[in-house]
C-alpha cells in the first residue's frame, strides 16, 4: 500500500456502491445507503458478501483480516471494516 494514498469513508463507501451496481443482480425496493443491511435490505449470501470483501481488497490493496469481516453487517461496517485494514497496514 502507498503509504502517501490516503483514503477516506466516502471513498470506500463510493466504491461500495459503486461494486454493487455492477454486481447486484436484484435491486432492492428501498435506496441503498450506508446503513443498508447487506443481508436483510441487500439480499446478498455470505458468497456475495465475500466476493465483495474480496473485491475490496482489490481495489484498495489491503488485506480484511477474518475477524473484521465477521462483524460486517450493514454498508457501513463494511467501509470500516475496509479502512481499519488499511490503517493497520499503514501503521
Amino acid at each position: 500500500m502507498n503509504s502517501s494514498v490516503e483514503h477516506h469513508y466516502e471513498d470506500v463507501l463510493a466504491k461500495i456502491f459503486e461494486y454493487l451496481e455492477e454486481h447486484l443482480t436484484q435491486r432492492p425496493s428501498q435506496p441503498i445507503t450506508a446503513q443498508s443491511h447487506l443481508i436483510r435490505d441487500l439480499g446478498l449470501d455470505s458468497l456475495q458478501s465475500f466476493e465483495m470483501m474480496s473485491d475490496l481488497e482489490d481495489h484498495f490493496h489491503t488485506v480484511i483480516p477474518m475477524d473484521l469481516f465477521q462483524n460486517v453487517a450493514s454498508l457501513e461496517d463494511v467501509a470500516h471494516a475496509v479502512l481499519k485494514a488499511i490503517q493497520s497496514e499503514a501503521a
